[in-house]
């Protein structure tokens, strides 16, 4: 059951591509975080354009301020492909300053303690099988059937 919750650390890329952080774009906490599964280890990927566009992680009530005067990290280095690293079980807020926080640049980020396993594909969604699908942070079906077994047993096991 190890195997299930401390899979590989993934790259989640903001807004769901490698330039995906920009005003006006979408709510990056309901439109993409919402969708995507967290857990300790993982990294946000950061992309935009560093002239205008920063990263900064902050508390909650800065993040629905969205004020940037006390930043506990900043995340931008300049670049303007920056990462983070999410090294703990807890929320994190993101926002970028100079007024963009109001034009939807910002992000809050929950980390469970105990990530569920991954859902088991029924054979109709299953994808076809490929050689390499260039992405080792997938889960092979054989580990996915094995972990969602495994949590049904420990479900079973833990209800009587």
């Amino acid at each position: 059951m190890t195997d299930c919750v401390s899979a590989d650390p993934e790259l989640h890329y903001v807004g769901g591509s490698k330039n995906g952080w920009k005003p006006d774009f979408m709510n990056y906490t309901a439109d993409w975080a919402s969708h995507e599964h967290f857990k300790v280890g993982d990294w946000l990927y950061f992309g935009f354009d560093r002239k205008f566009f920063n990263v900064l992680e902050v508390n909650e009530t800065d993040y629905q301020t969205c004020s940037s005067d006390h930043p506990i990290t900043v995340v931008s280095q300049g670049a303007g492909r920056d990462v983070f690293n999410l090294t703990e079980a807890k929320s994190y807020y993101f926002l970028s300053a100079g007024g963009y926080c109001w034009h939807g640049m910002k992000l809050a980020v929950f980390v469970p303690k105990n990530p569920q396993p991954v859902p088991v594909p029924t054979p109709a969604q299953a994808p076809a099988p490929s050689r390499n699908n260039g992405s080792p942070s997938k889960f092979p079906l054989y580990k996915a059937f094995m972990c969602a077994i495994a949590a049904a047993v420990l479900l079973v096991v833990t209800m009587t």
